[in-house]
């Protein structure tokens, strides 16, 4: 994993999730089920939102960012319209911070079922790559 994101990520299409994500940290918990939901996927690159160890963990494929990983219990996701009315009754929240296309969950909940992060993460990819 880079720790820095680098230039051609930063684009109009990432601009509002990069000024989200550049002070958020993730806990160690949190990114490691992150690298578990992306192994499977195939061209993806992982970064650091701080040059330190302590940043969120940023996952994208092709140019975009598609995922990140951030604070004690949370990874967000671009979907499309279609999941993204899935992901939201299946208990995401919206981020309008980072567009209209993200929502967020939060993992490691006692009173909620487990989210399938591999099936969020593969559907935010696919979609990325599209």
């Amino acid at each position: 994993m880079s720790r820095e994101v680098p230039e051609a990520l930063r684009t109009h299409r990432n601009s509002r999730v990069l000024a989200f994500s550049a002070n958020l940290s993730a806990h160690s918990d949190i990114t490691q089920a992150f690298g578990e939901a992306l192994k499977l996927l195939g061209d993806v690159q992982r970064h650091g939102s701080r040059p330190t160890s302590h940043g969120c963990e940023i996952a994208s494929t092709g140019g975009t960012i598609f995922s990140f990983a951030y604070g004690m219990n949370a990874v967000a996701f671009r979907l499309d319209d279609r999941m993204k009315v899935r992901a939201l009754a299946s208990g995401a929240e919206a981020i309008p911070e980072c567009g209209p296309e993200w929502v967020t969950f939060t993992l490691f909940r006692d009173d909620w079922p487990r989210v399938d992060l591999e099936f969020a993460a593969r559907k935010a990819y696919v979609s990325a790559r599209e």
